[in-house]
């Protein structure tokens, strides 16, 4: 005989994923999946493909063992406690949109000092697809949204960078002081950066500024296969990009 899930018949999918969000934040400690399946009486599968969507919007986390608790996109819920929201779940609901509008995988990063660093990713649903990057840190040149950063750096910093010879990731790597002094003047016109497969053979990114009060406060990019995201495919792609982007961060992000 079949086993039914009688708990979840005739609940939306927006039900069940509330009430999963609801035992996680209740119980104030990590949850396996198997327990969040007991606890609110959803099948295992159901539970995975639920927290997985949840997950990439922030609302929960995963621990190194593999358990859930609350992430930190609840912050953006419930603005008047004090809580201050970070910029990456402040800015996910952009990452969606591009995914939706353009259909590739969209990362939000931010200059770590030393390197470039992905806080977020929303993927596309594509059978060729890449791995989520949140979390990586890359060298600035080998990536479009670090090649973006380094033309908002000060003279002083850019100089002091390219005063040496750098590491190539592929045989596409642009590493000559000389040639990224020129490719950083041209992004700081053009205002994007396209790269072709520079960190990664096969992959391609696309980034745009992410400016306030006339500064840079992060990068968002565009990456994928490099067959399907180029320059030649999509002549007016950065363009587009860079224009959405400056549209809706500035509803998403509070006045500094």
């Amino acid at each position: 005989m079949a086993v039914t899930d009688n708990t979840s018949i005739g609940e939306s999918p927006i039900e069940r994923a509330f009430r999963l969000l609801q035992i996680v934040v209740a119980a104030q400690e990590s949850l396996g999946v198997r327990e969040l399946g007991r606890r609110s009486g959803l099948p295992r599968s159901t539970v995975s493909r639920l927290i997985g969507t949840l997950t990439q919007l922030g609302m929960v986390a995963r621990t190194s063992d593999g358990s859930v608790i609350a992430g930190s996109a609840l912050a953006t819920l419930q603005p008047d406690t004090g809580a201050e929201p970070m910029i990456g779940d402040q800015l996910r609901p952009l990452l969606a949109e591009l995914v939706q509008t353009f259909d590739e995988n969209a990362a939000l990063s931010v200059d770590d000092g030393d390197a470039l660093l992905y806080l977020s990713q929303v993927s596309a649903e594509h059978a060729v697809s890449v791995p989520d990057v949140t979390g990586e840190r890359h060298r600035f040149h080998l990536v479009a949204p670090g090649l973006v950063t380094m033309a908002w750096w000060p003279a002083d910093r850019l100089r002091e960078s390219l005063l040496h010879q750098l590491d190539a990731s592929t045989e596409h790597s642009m590493t000559t002081p000389a040639r990224l002094k020129k490719r950083v003047a041209k992004i700081r016109t053009d205002g994007y950066c396209w790269t072709d497969q520079e960190l990664d053979v096969g992959v391609n990114g696309l980034a745009v500024p992410l400016v306030r009060n006339e500064e840079l406060v992060a990068t968002v990019s565009l990456f994928g296969p490099a067959y399907r995201l180029n320059p030649q495919q999509r002549p007016r792609l950065a363009d587009e990009l860079l224009a959405l982007v400056t549209e809706r961060a500035n509803a998403l992000l509070p006045e500094v």
